[in-house]
């Protein structure tokens, strides 16, 4: 069900970063203890192959639920496009503008109420196709989401490199059978960074929620 309050909002994204973090901790845990057992085991080697994949598996996760809960969340307060921040306007016009393009005749309407009716009109959201992670959550793919949404980047520009080369193009090389045996340190380099980053996601929209970030700034 989506949330409908900010309370229910931060329980929902508290309890999908939960149980991803107590995975991701019991999982490199084994991975540690196998690893100073017998570092060059099929075990060890096996669980520092599963640990890359798993963690990349929780920072698309969550972030696809985490973003789809914030959009849920919007949608339900059925604001009108002149309450709009820049990102949510973008998005609402461009999926009417398809809507347009491919003969929907309801989609017209809504467009045409748009330009007619600016500060009465609806907004109405593509709410299922707005956090696309495209099977590969690349920063660019989360530039674009949080483009959507009307969140700010800045804080992830940091993270660009990290995301596609040690998090993505590592998964991608297990995920597609190649070898490739991370070494454990990575792995909890990996692990921390990723939880971090789950971390300031969850934060970003919470501060939105509370503070109406989705909607146009007054200043």
């Amino acid at each position: 069900m989506a949330p409908r309050t900010p309370d229910e909002v931060q329980d929902l994204l508290d309890g999908a970063l939960g149980w991803r973090r107590i995975e991701m901790h019991a999982l490199t845990a084994q991975l540690n203890t196998a690893h100073r057992e017998s570092p060059d085991s099929p075990l060890s080697r096996a669980l520092a192959r599963s640990c890359a994949a798993i963690i990349y598996a929780h920072w698309e996760g969550f972030t696809k639920e985490a973003c789809q809960a914030y959009v849920d969340f919007v949608v339900k307060r059925r604001l009108k496009l002149s309450h709009l921040n820049d990102g949510l306007l973008k998005t609402s016009l461009m999926g009417l503008a398809k809507r347009l393009m491919a003969g929907d005749e309801l989609g017209i309407e809504a467009l045409l109420d748009a330009v007619r009716r600016p500060d009465e009109a609806r907004a109405r959201f593509p709410k299922n196709t707005m956090v696309d992670t495209k099977s590969n959550l690349r920063y660019a793919v989360f530039c674009e989401i949080f483009g959507a949404v009307g969140f700010e980047i800045q804080e992830f520009a940091t993270k660009a490199n990290f995301i596609d080369r040690s998090l993505c193009d590592v998964r991608n090389t297990v995920a597609h059978g190649r070898e490739l045996f991370p070494d454990p340190a990575d792995i909890r380099i990996l692990h921390s960074e990723v939880v971090q980053m789950m971390e300031s996601v969850r934060d970003t929209i919470l501060a939105a929620v509370r503070d109406q970030g989705y909607r146009v700034s007054s200043t």
